[in-house]
């Protein structure tokens, strides 16, 4: 189910780090398919003080007091009404947080702030749902029980430090467990989608078209004292030009020295070549391996099952999940199988940290995500972006980026009639890059030809391809 949740932080007492963010918004994705909703709902979440919500307690409730959360269920007793015509998610009601309560809770009870936060968010899930625990017993008793179920699927178990910033302090560097894990597959199979399902942010880019990744990017997730390090790869494929070698490179590079391999699949009748050189490396290396079966949403139960017999004959895989990356269903179970391969090593990354990728560089993914939504098929993948200038100031991020192509022909394609095409395509890459900064950005394209560039070594290493030692 593909629900949506937009956060807004209009507070500034409390750091609102990415990863309690991405937290916040994957424990309320969690509540709702525990819920077994069979609709798609959409819920606001706001971030505030204890001012703040002392003023919508004053405003609402009558009460002159700087609660933890408010809930404002958009239905009665959780009756909800949808319009089955309608494509658009229902919109199910707000959540306001005071974070410097939920900080202050934190410390009082003995753990981390994301517990806390994540507490919270299933909690007021369950109102917007109809469940009242002032006025219901039986109401109170399910909501604790499943506040603490959906907390403990996702590693937040009761007493366990999992702050994004100073608390973190409080994790025994000889308790840390870290395991990285590699996500691979062929083109298209949807690695990049799980990824940000599996983190709760968007990392990578993503398309429907094949090959939008074309280098290695992390992704981080640190629940409690575990941290998993996620390496998305390009999709392994027979090269054309010295690009899709330096991407097949990336791809095999990233394999041998992972903890376990994610091997990411679509249901299918036979194993594809490229699956069984997977299979064969996973072999090769002796390296333990869970199988995701994606886009469910969209798959025949007979060939389902077929590729799982397939597959389980092929190689004995620790787990295999059938999985839908887009709507989120059994993303959840993917966590719980990779805990197996967790190392009792100090974290590599802080725990607030999602991505090793710079805020420049994601830029450049999302301008090229765009321009892969707009064009046809083959001009995008001859489209490289870097970014000439990236200036943060207080209140803007200003953004200097150019666009190469091969062919002048491709060059007006990009620009548009009137410029219409270049102009759609900053404008959706400012929306996305405003997310991730949290900051209004002025976005200035340029378009430059470079013949040919994805077959010149000199001009891949110029526009950041560069070869691994």
């Amino acid at each position: 189910m593909k629900h949506k949740i937009y956060t807004t932080n209009n507070q500034s007492k409390v750091e609102l780090t990415p990863s309690l963010r991405a937290l916040a918004k994957k424990v309320i994705i969690a509540a709702l398919d525990d819920a077994e909703l069979e609709i798609p709902v959409e819920i606001s979440l706001t971030f505030t003080d204890n001012e703040g919500i002392r003023e919508l307690n004053k405003k609402y409730r009558n009460k002159d007091v700087p609660t933890d959360v408010l809930s404002f269920p958009m239905f009665e007793n959780g009756e909800i009404e949808y319009d089955d015509e309608s494509d658009e998610p229902c919109a199910l009601g707000d959540i306001v947080i005071s974070l410097e309560k939920a900080k202050s809770q934190a410390e009082e009870y003995g753990h981390g702030i994301d517990r806390e936060v994540g507490f919270l968010c299933v909690h007021s899930v369950l109102h917007l749902l109809g469940y009242d625990h002032e006025t219901s017993k039986d109401d109170e008793e399910y909501m604790n029980e499943t506040c603490e179920y959906v907390l403990d699927t996702l590693g937040l178990k009761r007493n366990t430090f999992n702050a994004p910033s100073d608390e973190a302090e409080k994790i025994d560097e000889k308790n840390m467990k870290t395991a990285f894990i590699s996500i691979v597959g062929r083109p298209n199979v949807g690695k990049s989608t799980l990824l940000n399902a599996i983190i709760g942010e968007k990392v990578a880019a993503v398309s429907k078209k094949p090959q939008t990744t074309r280098g290695k990017i992390t992704g981080i997730l640190t629940q409690g004292n575990e941290q998993y390090v996620f390496i998305d790869t390009p999709g392994l494929h027979k090269p054309k030009n010295k690009l899709g070698e330096y991407m097949v490179n990336a791809a095999k590079s990233s394999v041998p020295d992972a903890d376990a391999i994610v091997l990411v699949v679509e249901a299918t009748e036979n194993i594809t070549p490229a699956d069984k050189e997977i299979i064969e490396n996973l072999k090769k290396f002796n390296l333990p391996a869970i199988l995701v079966i994606n886009k469910t949403d969209v798959s025949k139960k007979d060939r389902l099952l077929i590729t799982i017999d397939k597959y389980s004959k092929m190689f004995d895989f620790k787990a295999i999940i059938p999985a839908s990356a887009l709507t989120g269903e059994n993303v959840n179970e993917i966590i719980p199988e990779l805990r197996r391969f967790l190392k009792n090593e100090k974290w590599f990354f802080p725990s607030d940290m999602i991505t090793d990728q710079t805020a420049r560089q994601m830029a450049s993914e999302i301008i090229r995500e765009k321009l892969l939504r707009l064009l046809d098929d083959e001009i995008p993948h001859g489209t490289a972006v870097t970014i000439e200038d990236y200036t943060e100031k207080p209140n803007i991020v200003e953004i200097r980026a150019e666009i190469y192509c091969e062919k002048e022909a491709h060059k007006k394609i990009i620009i548009g009639k009137n410029g219409a095409t270049l102009k759609k395509a900053a404008t959706f890459a400012r929306e996305d890059i405003e997310k991730i900064t949290g900051k209004k950005v002025y976005l200035n394209l340029w378009v430059k030809v470079k013949e040919n560039w994805r077959d010149s070594e000199l001009n891949l290493s110029r526009l950041g391809f560069k070869k691994e030692d």
